[in-house]
């Protein structure tokens, strides 16, 4: 039912202090397991495809970090969090069953990613997709405008969030000393890890603008804030905003 070879989840269950079950009971249950999922998986789509709110969220999870050998790709309702679609995609070559992809690992989603979009059109959902939220490692901009859904794209904020956080951490950790001109002692100064905590500060007013509904506030406010830490507090009241000038 999971995939996991019998021996493996034996071993599994043994460590954890449980008898295993006899093999050929497992084999009898997992056929009759297997078909009830398939059934149910069905229904499942089914019903949240009846109730699809046209909110889409795409996302990819591999099985390893690097040149994995399988990628699952699934479709969500943003509103419901329920499944719409989900193509499991592996690469050919170690006896891996239903095999079908030869391409490079890390398009694994894009392939998967057009597929599901199939099954979208398929099942007369795609033309009511409002937005598609997705993260910037998405390599689909030419398969969303193969379908016509490019201007829906959307990154997912977690995803936003994670990679500047991620270049921060390495801007930071390559300007560890900086020199900087002291207009009182008009001498060179060196100031000693400049940007010392200021990742997490970072962090939390993103997600204050991300709160913000209106595009235009939201990017100037976030442009605001490098005013605000080169100690320039007159744009930090919303009603002094720069963009409102």
């Amino acid at each position: 039912m999971t995939g996991m070879p019998y021996t493996k989840g034996a071993r599994f269950l043994s460590l954890c202090g449980t008898k295993p079950p006899v093999k050929s009971g497992v084999m009898r249950q997992q056929r009759f397991c297997d078909d009830k999922i398939r059934r149910l998986k069905s229904i499942s789509l089914m019903l949240s495809r009846k109730s699809f709110s046209g909110y889409l969220s795409i996302d990819a999870r591999w099985t390893h970090r690097r040149n994995s050998p399988s990628c699952t790709v699934t479709a969500l309702d943003a509103v419901t969090k329920r499944v719409l679609a989900c193509v499991n995609i592996n690469h050919i070559g170690g006896n891996r069953q239903n095999a079908q992809y030869s391409g490079a690992s890390n398009n694994m989603e894009s392939a998967g990613t057009r597929i599901i979009l199939k099954q979208l059109k398929k099942y007369n959902i795609l033309k009511d997709v409002k937005e598609i939220i997705k993260d910037r490692d998405n390599k689909s901009v030419s398969i969303f405008k193969e379908f016509g859904v490019s201007h829906l794209e959307r990154f997912d904020p977690g995803h936003v969030s994670k990679n500047i956080s991620k270049d921060f951490t390495k801007f930071s950790a390559s300007h560890k000393t900086v020199e900087v001109f002291n207009d009182k002692t008009q001498k060179i100064e060196k100031i000693e890890r400049p940007f010392w905590g200021l990742n997490a500060s970072l962090s939390m007013w993103l997600w204050s603008c991300f709160a913000e509904e209106n595009i235009d506030k939201r990017t100037k406010m976030w442009e605001n804030c490098v005013y605000h830490y080169v100690g320039n507090h007159s744009f930090c009241e919303p009603h002094n905003y720069k963009c409102f000038e």
